[in-house]
């Protein structure tokens, strides 16, 4: 069963990516779609709002490191917040942490950015 979701809200240079539900394969194809609209949109920061994603697996892991990939080749800084300290865990252990760093609050996730 497909239950992600996810909703992008575009402010000037920032993209804010809301996701919900079970981050698997079956959110790739939505992923990679919403990651063009962001490139055409000309976003030089992507905050990534994970406080509704229920689950996520290997394949997962995989589309997150798919768009962190494609972000750092369009120059697009990346941060998050709202990971369960499981995920921040499992985050740290596979290095996304370096890349995407995580926030303890929304409110630190953008600060500095432009408003």
């Amino acid at each position: 069963m497909d239950d992600f979701k996810v909703n992008l809200q575009l402010e000037k240079s920032v993209a804010r990516l809301s996701m919900s539900g079970d981050l698997t394969h079956l959110a790739e194809e939505r992923m990679a779609t919403i990651f063009e609209k962001i490139q055409s949109s000309g976003a030089r920061f992507l905050v990534l709002d994970f406080r509704r994603v229920e689950y996520i697996n290997s394949a997962g892991m995989s589309v997150l490191i798919t768009l962190l990939t494609r972000s750092q080749k369009a120059g697009l800084e990346l941060r998050a917040f709202g990971l369960s300290p499981h995920y921040q865990k499992i985050f740290d252990m596979v290095g996304l942490l370096k890349y995407i760093p995580h926030f303890d609050s929304e409110e630190s996730a953008f600060k500095g950015l432009p408003s």
